[in-house]
């Protein structure tokens, strides 16, 4: 008889943030060190054990960051499977506390209209985001 191990597939939640200030959109460039590097995002992080969505998002956009944020409305999630992992984004529609940024994991960020959201090089996963975005304006307006 032959074993076969079958591991089973990571899932990783990962809550982000569409931050709105002044009429645009923060996005953040990845490091070039990480997964998907020089891809562009939006800035959040992976749940630890015991951390609801929002607390999770509150606690990476200070960590990444260094600012204070308002959790407004949540996106439909979306999912990117890996094969080896499932992604599953959970995106936030959220403003700022406190308005002075320190990086300290993305390479940059740039503040756009939303409608300069689609021309930057942004990870699969966050295209899906943007989807819903440009579909909570159009209902917003």
């Amino acid at each position: 008889m032959i074993d076969v191990l079958v591991s089973e597939k990571l899932v990783v939640r990962v809550p982000c943030a569409v931050i709105e200030h002044n009429g645009k959109v923060l996005a953040g460039q990845r490091s070039a060190l990480l997964s998907f590097p020089l891809k562009w995002e939006f800035p959040g992080g992976k749940v630890e054990q015991n951390e609801s969505d929002e607390e999770a998002l509150v606690r990476e956009i200070r960590e990444e960051l260094n600012v204070e944020i308002d959790i407004l409305d949540r996106l439909p999630v979306t999912t990117k499977d890996q094969g080896w992992r499932e992604i599953i984004l959970v995106p936030f529609i959220c403003n700022l506390q406190t308005t002075q940024i320190t990086l300290t994991e993305h390479e940059q960020i740039v503040w756009l209209k939303a409608e300069e959201l689609p021309t930057l090089d942004w990870t699969e996963a966050d295209l899906n985001v943007i989807q819903s975005y440009f579909d909570y304006l159009a209902v917003k307006k």
